[in-house]
């Protein structure tokens, strides 16, 4: 009988560690086996893991999963940070997070090096105050990139960012989901009703602005990803612009014998030439380069549990 039992335990055993979650390959500081991230997002994230690194030394990481399957939150993200030996052997000076996005759960795992600068209590307010106003928002790249902003400033010796207003996250939230095509056809209409009005003054500032507003919306939105929908807007006003003036000349070409008409014409023109020169101004692609992200373990380090956990 105590054979059978000790059998049964054995394929226990046997059976939990079959569906245990395995703990991921290291491929760089940030991992993402699951690609939950486009290769620009996570580029962007490369990037700037390392700068913080470069910038202080220690070893910080990302690991974002859809799903731990059951696992514990803490013991995986302590099993990973000991797997992939971040930190330096000597100074023990990493820094794991770790995001399981349909858990809804987030760790900031330290080292033991870092614990006096990244305590359990400052690794809490990093993930309440700079990451799970933006996650409870669904954006995951943002919740990261203010995450890692709090823990390369108490890394740093500064204080921490202002948290992240909740107010301004519902704001951030709705802009986020706003879609260009619905706000095409306003546009659309709006510029037509400005051309049948013959508000050329504010027909020339829209085009003429949109020019100079295209390549600062186009530039921000690397680093603020809503932005984009903005882009595309205002990219499509010198285009729409010179459709509606066309449609309004096919519409009523009466108008051309008007008093003004040859003004309207000239004004037709000129949106014709300069959006030729738009079109090859916002043609240029990315050329940016970005940081190494090689890595495949890190320097030896080990956590003996150190950090924090949260849910959203």
């Amino acid at each position: 009988m105590r054979q059978i039992i000790l059998l049964l335990l054995a394929l226990s055993a046997l059976a939990f560690q079959a569906h245990a979650l395995p703990v991921p390959s290291m491929f760089g500081f940030v991992n993402d086996p699951q690609h939950l991230f486009s290769s620009h997002e996570k580029l962007s994230l490369i990037d700037e893991v390392s700068d913080i690194n470069k910038r202080t030394g220690a070893q910080v990481a990302v690991l974002v999963l859809p799903s731990l399957e059951g696992e514990n939150l803490e013991t995986f993200a302590t099993q990973t940070f000991n797997t992939w030996r971040l930190g330096n052997a000597q100074r023990n000076d990493g820094v794991l997070i770790l995001v399981a996005w349909q858990d809804r759960r987030v760790r900031v795992e330290v080292g033991r090096g870092p614990e006096s600068v990244i305590t359990d209590a400052l690794a809490s307010q990093v993930i309440k105050e700079q990451m799970l106003p933006y996650f409870r928002e669904g954006d995951l790249l943002s919740g990261l990139n203010h995450g890692l902003a709090g823990v390369d400033a108490l890394l740093s010796g500064q204080p921490l960012p202002s948290p992240a207003s909740a107010s301004w996250a519902w704001v951030r939230g709705k802009l986020v989901n706003f879609s260009y095509w619905q706000g095409l056809p306003f546009l659309a209409v709006g510029l037509f009703l400005l051309v049948l009005k013959r508000k050329k003054r504010t027909v020339r500032v829209l085009f003429f602005g949109s020019l100079l507003l295209t390549p600062a919306l186009a530039i921000t939105s690397e680093f603020v990803s809503w932005v984009m929908p903005f882009v595309w807007l205002s990219l499509s006003v010198p285009f729409i612009s010179i459709f509606s003036g066309l449609f309004f000349l096919w519409l009523y070409p009466q108008r051309l014998l008007a008093v003004g008409g040859s003004t309207l014409r000239d004004d037709s023109a000129t949106w014709n030439s300069t959006s030729t020169s738009h079109l090859h101004h916002h043609s240029g692609g990315d050329s940016g380069s970005h940081s190494s992200d090689s890595s495949s373990s890190g320097d030896g380090g080990s956590s003996d549990g150190g950090g924090s956990s949260d849910s959203w």
